[in-house]
């Protein structure tokens, strides 16, 4: 939604890609003696490595590019019931199901769109490997996932033929590469004999360890502690360890695994001040508020000379106060999305009057539970994920701009920049944190086959091609904020079609439906997404928003289609029964329109008999079938109006726009009045700016007030909040 899916720019990468494909295809099953020595190609890899080394020094941004494989399921085979195989068994395009490598790392890694490396098997052979959904840099460096003399361990190995015509493993589910411990009985006898040490006792590990924890090695101290807690320490001991290893857990945003390590829910008749303040502080990043705060009640009432723990404690009260009130401070959330980047607010989700129900037609959907007003907020949602892209040239710093671009082949979707980037965030947040997985993979994802096995040999099992297809059903495009896009579309400076690279993940916004003629709007600020009624609404309506924005232009059908539905709102409906002739009229008629609104002296008598002429090609009045292509024009006839003065018919002018867009009015100019609420436009708060000015000059000071009160009313609708509309419209309120 609102988001770049513009295959057509990468049309000749696509074409090349499906004749590779179809080349590789034409190999299934072979197992290739063609593969390089293992001089040659190690010489060609650190070159390469090399080469890219330099390209990152230079500070030159790039487009990482990378194409999906068809999808395949991850294993879910426990590893003790998985066969070993060699480099020299690989056979081409083929996902070795029931089996399982063993590799040493020879190389240092390589970033591209994945991590690559090259690693050998016990016989000495040596394979490329590309790892993909890795870490960034900049959270976890690469030479901590693998590096040389690190041995890891690919379940049911995939295969293939690389676009370099090489040959290589690909690893695209997180879940399906494991890396060995030094002691570990999968490791071959001979890689065993060349460990160096391996300790009897637990204190050296934990000694290792935290000496890690200085350093901020934070993923070392967590292998290490875990090496001690493995060797068995007493009790005491142990329990230390594992508060240590909860704080390395917190750090690497492991917020399941810290929790666990503190002993929450049971913390002993002695708490240690330690082991509350990391579960308390798991549980907050794991949004469970409530729970956060119980914990940090215990925390400062047992030791109460604590400050951070008071600070802490006020912080997730007031998360909790949002998530159950929806109050929260919007100015505040305005200047935290201008200053920090990317734009993760630190605020609760909000879930108003709405509930989930299933539609007769279109699935699951929400529906209101009380009456409600335009304006009032149905959701205010903290973003599950979300990929941040500078929306502005001169915001993205060198070296920091590169862009991932995927492909994918069987779908002929491509992803470029934040979506892109979306799949590896999602991939990881399940990953660290499998226990809010299910609040993604509940989504609608089509007809993709997902595996009902979650974990296996006790780690989680996460799927790659789910989360592709769930995302690209469910993402949603964003500004950083709703008000700065306002303020450049009033400035004629708005981004082409509302297309943003930057995007994300809201699961409850998720429920809701698409309708041209919708009954909600959502707006951003930073990775908060606001949704509000756009009219009245009665208890069981259901809550509507565009997925694609109508346009008089359009073809929802086609923009549409992507999602697998066909909308039959009375606009859709109308496109769908209008006759080709009548539609070849208005295109002419609109044509003329826009001349005569481009003419350097426009006639607003010109302008209203063709306005006229178009109002007479509908069968179906503006309430029901708002006119999307003629309503600007007629808020031009009003500006004429009011610069020669004549307020009175400016003020009829503009209340015209309004009944194009499909309200409802009392249009007397002492009881100004909205009946019903009609299609929501960021321009119709200057319309309704417009007629509170208008009715100023004819002396209806009453009415004047309720138009600038229904102008805040949209405002807020489409900012998000209206705290802020003072100081955006400063000149204008009256």
């Amino acid at each position: 939604m609102d988001v770049d899916t513009d295959i057509d720019k990468h049309f000749q990468q696509l074409q090349d890609q499906k004749r590779m494909l179809l080349m590789a295809k034409s190999r299934k099953g072979e197992v290739p003696r063609d593969r390089k020595p293992p001089q040659v190609a190690y010489h060609q890899f650190m070159m390469s490595h090399m080469f890219r080394a330099g390209l990152a020094q230079s500070n030159e941004n790039m487009i990482r590019s990378a194409f999906v494989p068809p999808a395949y399921q991850p294993c879910t085979t426990p590893i003790m019931k998985l066969q070993p195989i060699k480099i020299n068994q690989l056979q081409l395009e083929t996902h070795h199901r029931g089996r399982y490598i063993v590799l040493k790392v020879m190389t240092p890694p390589m970033r591209m769109t994945g991590i690559l490396a090259l690693g050998a098997d016990a016989n000495g052979d040596i394979v490329l490997l590309h790892m993909y959904n890795q870490e960034e840099e900049n959270v976890r460096e690469a030479t901590d996932i693998v590096d040389v003399g690190m041995i890891v361990l690919v379940k049911e190995p995939y295969y293939k033929l690389t676009a370099s015509k090489d040959y290589a493993l690909r690893v695209d589910h997180l879940s399906d590469m494991v890396r060995l411990n030094e002691d570990d009985t999968m490791i071959p006898p001979q890689w065993m004999s060349r460990i160096s040490e391996i300790h009897d006792s637990f204190e050296p590990h934990k000694a290792k360890a935290d000496a890690s924890m200085k350093k901020e090695k934070w993923w070392k101290a967590i292998r290490d502690y875990t090496a001690a807690i493995e060797l068995g320490p007493p009790p005491d001991r142990l329990e230390i360890i594992k508060r240590n290893r909860a704080l390395a857990y917190l750090k690497t945003k492991q917020y399941d695994a810290a929790l666990a390590d503190t002993g929450w829910p049971g913390f002993g008749p002695q708490p240690a001040e330690k082991a509350l303040f990391r579960a308390a502080e798991a549980l907050y990043h794991l949004r469970r508020f409530s729970e956060s705060v119980a914990v940090l009640e215990t925390l400062h009432a047992t030791f109460p000379d604590n400050a951070q723990a008071t600070f802490n404690l006020e912080r997730a009260q007031k998360r909790h106060t949002e998530e159950e009130t929806g109050c929260y401070d919007f100015k505040a959330l305005q200047r935290e999305a201008e200053h920090i980047c990317p734009p993760h607010l630190d605020h609760a989700t909000y879930i108003g009057p709405i509930k989930m129900k299933e539609t007769a037609y279109k699935g699951r959907g929400l529906f209101v539970t009380k009456r409600v007003k335009a304006g009032d907020l149905l959701l205010c949602e903290k973003a599950f994920a979300l990929a941040y892209v500078p929306e502005r040239d001169e915001e993205r710093s060198a070296g920091n701009g590169d862009i991932t671009l995927l492909i994918n082949i069987e779908t002929e979707k491509g992803f470029m920049g934040g979506q892109a980037d979306l799949i590896r965030i999602i991939a990881q947040k399940m990953y660290l944190n499998p226990s809010v997985a299910p609040a993604f993979t509940s989504l609608y994802h089509g007809d993709y086959g997902a595996t009902p096995i979650t974990f296996v040999d006790g780690n989680p099992v996460v799927d790659t091609f789910l989360i592709e297809r769930t995302m690209a059903l469910n993402v949603f495009g964003c500004p950083n904020s709703s008000l700065a896009t306002h303020k450049r579309a009033m400035n004629n400076e708005s981004m082409v079609d509302n297309v943003y690279h930057s995007c994300g993940i809201w699961p409850q916004a998720s429920l809701i439906n698409h309708s041209c003629t919708c009954s909600a709007r959502r707006s951003f600020i930073g990775d908060m997404m606001v949704v509000r009624a756009t009219r009245d609404l009665e208890p069981g309506d259901e809550v509507t928003f565009w997925y694609q924005i109508p346009h008089f232009k359009a073809n929802m059908r086609d923009k549409l289609k992507g999602w697998g539905f066909v909308c039959d709102c009375a606009l859709c409906q109308d496109a769908k029964q209008t006759k080709a002739t009548v539609k070849k009229e208005r295109t002419k008629l609109r044509a003329a329109l826009t001349e005569k609104c481009n003419s350097p002296v426009p006639s607003h008598k010109a302008m209203e008999r063709l306005i006229d002429k178009l109002e007479a090609t509908y069968a179906v009045s503006p309430d029901l079938v708002p006119r999307l292509g003629h309503w600007d024009a007629q808020m031009q006839v009003a500006r004429i109006y009011a610069a020669k003065g004549n307020m009175d018919q400016a003020f009829k002018s503009a209340c015209k726009v309004l009944v194009f867009l499909g309200f409802s009015l009392d249009d007397s100019k002492k009881g100004f009045e909205i009946k019903k609420w009609g299609m929501v436009l960021d321009y119709l708060i200057d319309a309704f700016m417009f007629i509170g000015s208008a009715l100023i000059e004819l002396k209806a000071l009453a009415s004047a007030k309720k138009a600038y009160q229904y102008a805040k009313t949209v405002y807020r609708i489409v900012v998000g909040e209206d705290e802020t509309f003072e100081k955006t419209y400063e000149d204008h309120v009256f």
